[in-house]
């Protein structure tokens, strides 16, 4: 149904015009626009300028129509009618005149009269590339047509509705060694000035567990290196603590080897012999009140004996240190470089449900790719490969795209936070987001 009188927000402007008028006409258009909403209404606004120098006789009547024409089709929109003095008062006596009140006017010669003009109608595809037209139609006695004129205004373009894209999953590349870095710290006692390990000592039955439990997760062969970094507290000659640090990282390398048989080729060593850097981390997040004065000692550039000296000046606060801080700092760094067996799809749907970080982002990939794209399985092996790689921008990427076939919009905006915007599949599952925003 055509609403002649509209209001409300017009969305998208399809044309606008100012001042259009046939040539010596005597009637003009300003102010016009052609909007299409998100309803799919087309709404037509202009001001209808009628000039001094129109005159319309007493008698008489003009007609004004918008029209819609395309090449096989018309649409004639609400007219606007015009009258002449002695015809208005004859029309409205014979009830002549349109039910529509607001479009009829009485015409007041020798001046200029400006008649709002609203319509909406149903846009419809063959709308596209029609232009818009005024009719002008001077009538006479028993409405007979004396005079018909055309204006154009504008030609319509309505817009082509966006059309969802496929939703694009990105294979991750395959890994040609699936090298992986295993990253520790080991916290062995040792007697005070000894460098030998007693795995009875203290604490060291459970440390000792901890580094027997990771290594045995290993086949021999399948480890690249093996990195030490042993660190001594700063307590003590610095000198003295040179042979502990050293001495001790030592000790651990020598104990794996004799328990795992790992060759010594593969083990690399270091140490620190003081671990000034740990202090300064746990002296920031303390709460003594020297915590000022000891981080101004920790950072001075000075020989390691006289910042230890330093300290000791302050008894309460070094004894703090001493049970709370300096066992901390004594311990060795490790880190496992090793590489990981290949698996087939197949294998890989196994695997992932036991140990997923067994698994490289191709292999599980695959392995969704072989449960059935759609499928139950197909989307928790997606949802695996994000969990296992959460900063993978491919594991992002197809996470978000698992979302948006499973409606999840939020999570996949959330998802698309981490995938690479540059690739053409990202930049695809942009476009679908943004789409499925505009429509909401």
């Amino acid at each position: 149904m055509r609403n002649i009188f509209i209001t409300g927000l017009l969305l998208l402007c399809i044309g606008a015009l100012q001042g259009q008028s046939s040539p010596g006409s005597d009637v003009r258009v300003e102010n016009l626009t052609v909007q299409l909403s998100d309803d799919h209404t087309l709404h037509v606004n202009m001001d209808l300028v009628l000039t001094e120098n129109l005159k319309v006789e007493s008698n008489r009547m003009v007609t004004f129509t918008p029209i819609i024409r395309g090449a096989d089709n018309q649409e004639l929109l609400p007219s606007v009618y015009v009258y002449g003095r002695k015809r208005q008062i004859l029309s409205d006596r014979n009830d002549l005149i349109p039910e529509d009140a607001e479009r009829v006017f009485r015409r007041t010669n020798r001046q200029t009269q400006v008649i709002n003009y609203s319509a909406s109608l149903p846009a419809e595809s063959w709308m596209n590339e029609a232009e818009l037209i005024l009719e002008q139609d001077i009538c006479g006695c028993g409405n007979r047509s004396e005079d018909i004129t055309y204006i154009a205004l504008s030609d319509i373009d309505l817009p082509q509705p966006r059309v969802l894209p496929n939703i694009l999953y990105r294979a991750p590349e395959p890994e040609v060694v699936k090298r992986r870095v295993l990253k520790g710290q080991a916290y062995i006692d040792f007697p005070i000035n000894q460098i030998v390990i007693y795995p009875d000592y203290m604490r060291n039955t459970i440390e000792l567990a901890k580094i027997d439990s990771t290594l045995r997760g290993f086949n021999p062969s399948d480890i690249q290196s093996i990195m030490l970094h042993g660190y001594a507290s700063p307590e003590g000659a610095y000198k003295h603590n040179i042979y502990l640090a050293e001495g001790r990282t030592k000790a651990l390398k020598d104990y794996i080897i004799r328990k795992f048989g790992i060759p010594e080729s593969i083990i690399k060593t270091n140490y620190t012999p003081e671990n000034w850097e740990g202090l300064i981390r746990l002296a920031e997040s303390s709460q003594l009140q020297e915590k000022a004065r000891i981080l101004e000692i920790a950072r001075k550039d000075i020989d390691p004996d006289l910042k230890e000296a330093e300290l000791k000046r302050m008894p309460e606060a070094f004894r703090y240190m001493t049970l709370n801080w300096f066992p901390v700092l004594r311990h060795t760094d490790y880190e496992i470089e090793y590489v990981l067996p290949d698996y087939t799809a197949e294998e890989a749907r196994s695997v992932v449900k036991k140990d997923p970080s067994q698994l490289s982002l191709r292999e599980i990939f695959d392995a969704a790719l072989l449960s059935g794209k759609g499928s139950d399985e197909y989307y928790q092996l997606i949802e695996a490969a994000v969990r296992t790689y959460p900063d993978s921008p491919d594991a992002n990427l197809n996470a978000a795209a698992a979302a948006l076939e499973r409606g999840d919009l939020e999570a996949a905006e959330r998802y698309m936070e981490k995938a690479d915007l540059s690739t053409p599949e990202a930049k695809n599952n942009m476009e679908y987001i943004n789409i499925l925003k505009e429509k909401q």
